[in-house]
């Protein structure tokens, strides 16, 4: 399916922004209040950037606690330094605390109002449902590491990079970051310990529609909601249930509005990093090919740290965090799943399609074309 700089808008989520009436700050960029928690940043840090010949900002929705968080500042000074200058990227938390999250942000990086952006996959499954599906499939993989042995592959880098230059957007390879398995964190009244538990079973989601299938094949009722929405929603009841890895839970303060922490393990989650194509064509060949050479290096920096922090804060959150675990049985659940493997081949081109076909066939014991 083509798209046009025009319809990404709205696949990305932009018609739900233009009801917004955004404050005047935000249309000129980066709301001065974000500003004031950022810049002049003290010690060596805000040196650099105020010494830097350009200065960029990279969005992201985790807090600044995160391993994600802190790679990227690691790898934005590294590359400071071994480009003598040249470059300093400022990550920025929250995704600024824009009003609509994660889909507004990759609407401002296409746009060009900022310069780079970390999003998770199905934030972007209808902007790029030829490539991305291949990260957001349910229980097919095991471990992050699964994941990463295909999407670490220059086949995927390629087939990404060339599904979303139609919107001034470039992915290169090993530009994506570790967020760890996700499971399911629900309130006093729903546990879940077995597949039947998701049967009418309210569960927040993000705006995705691979992953809309996906509950609505095993019996719940999801509702799409950015993240920076999701407290609110189980506060308030809109909805019983969420699911994230463990450390979205924990940095995200849901154990203070859910209960169970439900081992499910449904999906993997990370960070594919987008730069604005015309600005990534704008810095030297010598700065692109530090960036490249650095970001395989902070990827695997960030994988480790990230399978650590998911540790601890599962462990935090079923210690002195109250939170009680079960380890449900989904033992049935992909053959529940099979119109919605299928679903998501059928708009995979063939090289995503060449990613994941053996160990589609492997998991379900049927044949994919």
């Amino acid at each position: 399916m083509k798209h046009s700089r025009r319809n990404f808008l709205a696949l990305a989520g932009a018609s739900s922004f233009l009801a917004i009436a955004a404050p005047k700050l935000l249309a000129e960029g980066i709301p001065q209040e974000i500003l004031n928690k950022i810049l002049p940043l003290p010690g060596k840090y805000g040196e650099y950037y105020s010494q830097a010949k350009i200065r960029a900002f990279h969005l992201h929705n985790q807090p600044d606690t995160s391993p994600l968080h802190k790679a990227l500042e690691e790898l934005w000074l590294e590359v400071f330094k071994q480009t003598e200058g040249e470059l300093f990227v400022s990550p920025i938390p929250h995704d600024a605390s824009i009003p609509a999250g994660d889909p507004q942000a990759v609407q401002f990086i296409t746009g060009g109002r900022f310069e780079i952006v970390s999003v998770a996959g199905p934030i972007i499954d209808k902007v790029a449902p030829d490539v991305i599906g291949v990260q957001n499939i349910p229980l097919l993989y095991q471990s992050a590491q699964d994941v990463f042995e295909i999407i670490n592959q220059s086949l995927f880098a390629e087939a990404l990079n060339g599904s979303v230059a139609q919107y001034n957007l470039t992915y290169l390879r090993n530009g994506t970051f570790n967020n760890g398995m996700r499971i399911v964190t629900s309130i006093a009244s729903k546990p879940i310990y077995k597949l039947e538990d998701f049967q009418g079973l309210k569960i927040r989601i993000p705006p995705s529609n691979d992953m809309a299938m996906t509950m609505e094949a095993l019996g719940a009722v999801p509702e799409k909601i950015t993240m920076n929405q999701v407290f609110r929603a189980l506060e308030n009841g809109t909805v019983e249930a969420q699911e994230n890895p463990s450390s979205v839970a924990l940095g995200f303060k849901l154990y203070e509005v859910t209960k169970y922490l439900n081992m499910t393990n449904h999906a993997w989650s990370g960070y594919n990093t987008f730069f604005n194509t015309s600005f990534w064509e704008s810095l030297s060949p010598t700065v692109q090919a530090v960036i490249k050479e650095l970001l395989p290096v902070y990827q695997a920096k960030q994988i480790r740290a990230q399978e650590e922090y998911n540790q601890q804060a599962y462990q935090q959150l079923i210690g002195k965090l109250g939170m009680v675990q079960t380890k449900p049985n989904l033992s049935q659940a992909p053959q529940k799943l099979i119109e919605v493997y299928r679903s998501i081949y059928s708009q995979l081109n063939s090289q995503a399609q060449s990613l994941i076909k053996n160990k589609l066939e492997e998991k379900t014991g049927i044949k994919f074309a």
